[in-house]
């Protein structure tokens, strides 16, 4: 690992940072993205993991209500995790060209349908299959590529979240992936000593961004907080079918 390659990461968590502290998701597929360009995507996943972890602690220490999260949503990261771990066993050897690719796919045909106009509301009575059923697609691309905010975004944004909730749920949801699929990669091996120690470099510039984007996430309103992040989805998922060609 370089220096010059340190320093480009520094500056991806620190973009990634600032985009999570805007819209409490965006780390994991702005970071892998961005140093997937230079290194193996499984460094830039082991890379992310620490930062991810700190981080999403703190979002959900600062946006609190932590038991009503996990009240509403426990079929969801606990399918998550479960597959999460078991698929991040699979990572070292597995191609994830295919998934990123259709993942990119996925999200730009997503978020431009659901800019043109909402998506609709799930009833009351699907919300626990449905948790279920994105749970485990958050987990088994999650294991594979790091990469679970899609399925997590659709059903978040299917309830109707309010802007306080939506960052507040997404910790949650994020952090819940992020524990099994670090034991998966220290399981698997890889996630070393050299990389543990890079990543936890990685946590200063992220709680930096986090920070600016935290301040800059007061100014946007409820409608203009979701068009937002449909935007920047739709920019995230153009990005993963560009990298899925690079792989």
């Amino acid at each position: 690992m370089t220096s010059e390659f340190l320093l480009w990461a520094l500056g991806v968590f620190l973009l990634a940072g600032t985009v999570k502290g805007v819209l409490g998701i965006g780390l994991p597929t702005i970071s892998i993205s961005m140093l997937a360009q230079f290194a193996d995507p499984r460094v830039a996943i082991a890379l992310l993991l620490l930062p991810a972890l700190v981080t999403n602690m703190w979002q959900i220490y600062r946006g609190g209500q932590i038991a009503r999260s996990a009240r509403l949503l426990w079929p969801f990261v606990t399918t998550m995790a479960v597959v999460m771990f078991i698929s991040s066993l699979f990572a070292a050897r597995a191609s994830t060209q295919l998934l990123v690719a259709g993942i990119g796919v996925m999200v730009v045909l997503w978020t431009i349908t659901s800019l043109i106009k909402s998506p609709p509301p799930i009833p009351q009575t699907l919300h626990r299959p449905v948790q279920v059923f994105s749970g485990f697609a958050a987990g088994l691309f999650g294991g594979l590529t790091a990469i679970w905010s899609p399925p997590m975004v659709m059903y978040l944004l299917s309830i109707r979240c309010e802007k306080d909730d939506f960052v507040r749920f997404t910790g949650f949801i994020i952090l819940c992936g992020t524990v099994p699929l670090t034991m998966g990669y220290i399981v698997n091996g890889l996630m070393d000593k050299t990389l543990a120690l890079a990543s936890a470099l990685m946590i200063l510039p992220t709680f930096v961004g986090f920070s600016i984007g935290e301040y800059l996430r007061q100014f946007l309103g409820g409608k203009q907080f979701q068009t937002v992040v449909l935007v920047v989805f739709c920019l995230m998922g153009i990005n993963l079918i560009r990298r899925a060609f690079l792989l």
